[in-house]
Parts: C-alpha cells; sequence; structure tokens
C-alpha cells in the first residue's frame, strides 16, 4: 500500500490546479480529473491528520456532466491559494 503525506497531498492539488483539473475543494477534501481525457475521479481527503490523506478513485462521468465548468473556477481559486504554501508555513 502506498501512503501519502499532507505535504504530497497539497502538491498534487496544487500541480492539478495549474491544470485546471480541480473540479471542487471544500478545504478538505479535493476533487481532480485523472486526465482531461479520462472521466477518472480522484478524491483526495486531508482532514484526517492521524492516519494521513486519503486517497479515492472512481468513475467520474456522471460528476463530471453534472459540474461542466467548476473545474475554471475551483482550479483559479486554487491557484490564488497554493495548499503547498500554506501548511509549510502553518507547520
Amino acid at each position: 500500500m502506498q501512503t501519502m503525506t499532507l505535504f504530497q497531498a497539497c502538491e498534487y492539488i496544487d500541480k492539478a490546479a495549474a491544470e485546471d483539473r480541480v473540479w471542487h475543494y471544500n478545504g478538505g477534501q479535493a476533487y481532480i480529473r485523472l486526465h482531461d481525457e479520462l472521466n477518472i475521479l480522484m478524491i483526495i481527503d486531508h482532514t484526517n491528520t492521524h492516519t494521513g490523506p486519503t486517497v479515492e478513485i472512481c468513475d467520474g462521468t456522471e460528476y463530471f456532466k453534472t459540474y461542466a465548468g467548476n473545474q475554471f473556477s475551483y482550479s483559479k481559486r486554487m491557484r490564488e491559494s497554493s495548499l503547498s504554501e500554506y501548511f509549510s508555513v502553518a507547520s
């Protein structure tokens, strides 16, 4: 089993935001499209400080249809507030 640190999760979310692949972020969970041409949804939950971030992978076909266009506003907001910068300062 692979594990991911909080900082690695934040870096991945920041990278996805730079590529307009963050479809939703609520302060603890990021909903990310793995690739522009694939309907694979990755949900990164970084709220559990004891076990570290968790990652769920699922079919995002319906999700992407329902929330079409969200990736631009959420990704833009995430680019303006880098998670990896925030958590490196907060640590």
